[in-house]
């Protein structure tokens, strides 16, 4: 008597994540061709099409990654089934969404520097980063974006009560 593998059932991850991906590639991919219709700046520099080509190129990359491990994945059982979103990963989903809020609220008023480096800490602390890990990269990644958008891009950053 031989028993064939049971039918994987209609909710299976690689399913979902193949249709995240495609999903999240043509995202991507209409960013990309929106994004040519933006005007080119004068003497091959970057214009306003720069930072969301990237980004949409990202999510087309990205994409076709996890449509790519889904088709790779297709057919192996889930690791646990009955996996799912839990109350607690509602929670940091929700914690990262108020972050951005906070960032939104909090910028122009304490500055750039202050409110990235707390709200960072704290989306790392909520993620469940030790609090001095938390502090050192919320330092560092706070640093390297304030160098890079200030200093080299000369992108003007909410000075608040530290300018």
């Amino acid at each position: 008597m031989t028993t064939e593998p049971a039918p994987a059932p209609s909710g299976v991850p690689w399913r979902h994540d193949l249709v995240s991906g495609l999903l999240t590639a043509a995202l991507g991919a209409a960013v990309v061709l929106h994004v040519r219709t933006f005007p080119e700046l004068p003497d091959g520099q970057p214009g306003p099409a720069l930072f969301p080509g990237i980004v949409g190129g990202l999510l087309v990359l990205f994409g076709l990654v996890l449509v790519v491990r889904a088709v790779l994945a297709r057919g192996e059982p889930a690791a646990d089934p009955d996996a799912g979103v839990t109350a607690r990963g509602w929670l940091r989903a929700l914690a990262v969404l108020g972050l951005v809020v906070g960032y939104l609220l909090l910028a122009e008023t304490l500055g750039f520097l202050l409110t990235m480096g707390v709200l960072l800490f704290l989306l790392m602390w909520t993620l469940g980063a030790r609090p001095l890990i938390a502090v050192l990269a919320a330092a560092v990644t706070t640093g390297f974006i304030f160098v890079v958008f200030e200093e080299l891009l000369l992108v003007p950053l909410p000075e608040g009560l530290l300018g």
